[in-house]
């Protein structure tokens, strides 16, 4: 599925700004990857493409964490300060690969 990526964004960034957590982004991500699951957990955005899954949180203004599980969702990774940390160009890089 091809995304208009710069309406993705202008969107992401109308659903969070720069202080809103990431689970705001639940129906953003859906209306543009209709094929993956998207909820809230807690302040987080979890994403489940196939069997994988990306747990998404936010770390400040333009800054993610973000940790990919395979099976069982969980935010153990990201609770801890671990993960890779992300822009939000690079979040919407993960997202779109996941959602393939």
């Amino acid at each position: 599925m091809s995304v208009d990526r710069n309406k993705f964004k202008a969107d992401i960034t109308a659903c969070v700004g720069a202080t809103k957590p990431a689970g705001e982004l639940v129906d953003c991500v859906t209306a543009h990857f209709p094929d993956v699951e998207a909820y809230r957990e807690n302040d987080d955005l979890v994403i489940k493409g196939g069997s994988r899954f990306l747990i998404v949180r936010r770390a400040g203004p333009d800054s993610f964490r973000i940790s990919e599980n395979v099976a069982v969702p969980s935010t153990n990774l990201v609770d801890s300060g671990g993960g890779a940390e992300r822009s939000l160009d690079e979040l919407i890089d993960e997202i779109a690969v996941l959602a393939t």
